[in-house]
């Protein structure tokens, strides 16, 4: 009985090392990434949280958490913010 667990133990780990070693090893074949398509990603990412803050600035706006100033003042500054990013994007789209 102690036997056929061992070897349950072995063979679970060699299955669990064949599924998780691709994982965890970078193959030198492999083409490097395109820096544009990182830079890319990381605004597209950056633009999503942007326009997420700015409807959490205008549901705490509505449900009266923020005055009208702040909500002027806050919205005006991730909208700004909002605004860049997409420029930013279309700057690297742009040939």
């Amino acid at each position: 009985m102690i036997v056929g667990a061992i070897v349950l133990a072995v063979v679970s780990l060699v299955v669990v090392a064949a599924v998780a070693w691709p994982l965890l090893t970078h193959r030198a074949d492999d083409p490097p990434e395109d820096p544009g398509v990182a830079a890319r990603a990381a605004i597209d990412e950056d633009l999503q949280r942007s326009l997420e803050a700015i409807r959490e600035i205008d549901m705490d706006h509505r449900a009266g958490n923020l005055s009208d100033d702040d909500f002027t003042q806050l919205d005006a500054a991730e909208r700004a913010r909002a605004v860049e990013l997409m420029n930013r994007s279309d700057a690297i789209d742009a040939p």
